[in-house]
């Protein structure tokens, strides 16, 4: 194991390239001194999604890091929410009297209540430690008591504000639906926006994995949703809850209803340009007119844009002279991305100009973990499944 490299990695915050260096080591290698020294690095870094993988990985999360720091202990003291989750992930009994979950959250408490990291940038994720531990060991706070946590820092990027929300969505009941659009209708556009964006918050998480014990496909909220959300796709003004509304109108919306997202497609916030692109699979079917406003997106100066503008082409069977024209012009475009997305189109419409971008980046491939050779594996099937007998070389055995 190269464990300067894979320090040198973690540092620079380049997940991809550690991932890579761990498919080539063995899992002995990380049971000792090397994988803890990694595991305190990506935590003390905040990569969490590498804590993730080196606990799965059977790294011990309670062996002391350098200077006997208890790993556990640390996350919750500085309020490391995802890095905690990490390291809690192999504790299968956070009920018993002495399990990590239970000191972590007492630790979260006395930290918060010290006022420890109080001035950090960003805020520690105490609250969100706590909400999520609570539920864990079946203490359920209301959706009031959740939203006050989200909004003391009212940061819909924070994970307090994430975590509220989770727990909030939890029981995907009719009673859940009515708080938010009670919380969402009091803080119209005259009253308080922080507590307007996270009840918007709300509505979206709440459809978020319906999973239905009564055999109905979608909540039973599911028309008021739409019918709620509807009129505030022409009259929210604030982007972020904009972005909510148009994501959650999809998600709740009939699909003779989705035109109405079309009109967001040239909002000048990349973001709700973004959430709009999400109604285009299902609407070029049905809309002449929406193939011409995916094909500006396609063009968007935003990365994230134009990257799913042309992976929704990938999943739509139109094909015309001026869509290829658009592909072809993005495979050399300097997002990855929107190259790879771009030149997998193209291969779906039989149009070979896409193949050395995908030659290109099937050799950067070092195994599964790679950069594109998720999206690659995908491609795979989608061809066979849109040209049987047609298909392009998988990203390798290791996938």
């Amino acid at each position: 194991m190269d464990l300067p490299a894979l320090l040198a990695a973690i540092e620079r915050g380049d997940d991809t390239t550690v991932f890579e260096f761990l498919e080539d080591v063995a899992n002995d290698e990380l049971t000792g001194d090397d994988g803890s020294t990694l595991l305190a690095a990506a935590a003390y870094a905040g990569r969490h999604e590498v804590v993730d993988r080196l606990v799965g990985w059977d790294v011990d999360p309670t062996r002391p890091w350098a200077g006997g720091v208890d790993p556990v202990t640390w996350a919750a003291e500085n309020g490391a929410y995802w890095v905690l989750n990490a390291l809690l992930s192999p504790d299968r009994d956070p009920l018993r009297a002495d399990s990590w979950h239970r000191r972590a959250l007492r630790v979260a408490w006395a930290a918060l209540e010290s006022g420890a990291g109080a001035g950090s940038v960003p805020p520690p994720a105490h609250l969100a430690v706590i909400t999520d531990l609570e539920a864990k060991l079946g203490v359920h706070r209301t959706p009031d008591e959740l939203m006050a946590r989200a909004l003391v820092h009212a940061d819909p990027e924070h994970d307090d504000w994430f975590a509220a929300l989770l727990r909030i969505a939890e029981p995907e009941s009719q009673e859940r639906f009515d708080w938010a659009r009670a919380v969402a209708e009091g803080a119209g556009e005259a009253g308080s926006l922080d507590r307007r964006r996270f009840a918007l918050d709300a509505i979206n998480f709440l459809g978020f994995g319906f999973n239905p014990d009564n055999g109905n496909d979608e909540p039973p909220f599911n028309r008021e949703a739409a019918e709620f959300l509807r009129p505030r796709l022409d009259t929210e003004q604030d982007p972020y809850a904009l972005r909510t509304v148009v994501v959650a109108f999809i998600g709740y919306c009939s699909r003779e209803e989705l035109p109405a997202v079309l009109a967001h497609a040239d909002h000048p916030d990349p973001g709700v340009r973004h959430c709009a692109a999400l109604a285009f699979p299902a609407l070029l079917t049905d809309r002449p007119d929406a193939l011409a406003v995916l094909l500006r997106l396609a063009d968007d100066p935003a990365p994230v844009v134009r990257t799913s503008a042309l992976q929704a082409l990938t999943r739509s069977e139109v094909d015309t002279p001026a869509l290829r024209g658009v592909l072809a012009a993005h495979l050399t475009d300097p997002h990855f991305d929107a190259r790879l997305e771009a030149a997998a189109a193209l291969a779906l419409c039989g149009d070979e100009r896409g193949t050395p971008v995908l030659d290109e980046i099937r050799r950067g491939i070092k195994n599964r973990s790679s950069r594109g050779a998720g999206r690659l594996d995908d491609l795979h099937y989608q061809l066979r499944a849109r040209t049987p007998g047609h298909v392009i070389p998988r990203p390798g055995p290791a996938m």
